[in-house]
């Protein structure tokens, strides 16, 4: 949302988990004419994708489907499920994923504690496509803390408060 404010042209967005190295740089990072999942080959997976549905890890989109299917969901908290959520916003939205070859679309996944699951994602998961225009980038509340400008990034700082009780 706040890059949005800043540069409202920006043409892609890429979501990276920074838990994820790049093995291969034939792996592009551009945003095709259909969303691309780029994390097909994870080595935690034994390079191999778990399920079809799997968006997660790395996911590049054009500004207008990001915005067209509202970008993520604001109900999960923890770990899990977002994703999943994700590939339902993006098939109600009628566009389908594009993935790389496995050959090449590989990375290597830090060792890293993971966070708590959350007990709520399948819940919540069965009533993504009720949910896809009205939570979002449309309905998210943050508070911006600060923003700093890099020359390949910018940095947002946001404080999204605590989980709904």
């Amino acid at each position: 949302k706040e890059i949005l404010k800043l540069q409202p042209d920006t043409p892609c967005f890429i979501m990276h988990d920074v838990d994820l190295l790049l093995i291969d740089d034939r792996n592009m990072y551009t945003c095709p004419i259909f969303p691309r999942h780029l994390s097909v080959a994870i080595d935690k997976f034994h390079f191999y994708l778990p399920y079809t549905q799997l968006v997660g890890g790395v996911l590049a989109m054009r500004r207008e489907h990001y915005v067209l299917v509202n970008g993520y969901s604001t109900n999960y908290w923890g770990w899990g499920g977002e994703d999943d959520d994700m590939y339902a916003r993006i098939v109600n939205k009628n566009l389908k994923v594009e993935r790389p070859p496995a050959s090449i679309a590989r990375y290597k996944m830090l060792k890293h504690t993971h966070q708590k699951l959350n007990p709520s994602r399948m819940k919540v998961l069965r009533t993504a496509h009720i949910r896809i225009d009205s939570d979002g980038v449309n309905n998210v509340k943050y508070t911006l803390l600060n923003t700093t400008l890099y020359h390949l990034y910018t940095h947002f700082l946001i404080d999204v408060g605590e989980e709904p009780k």
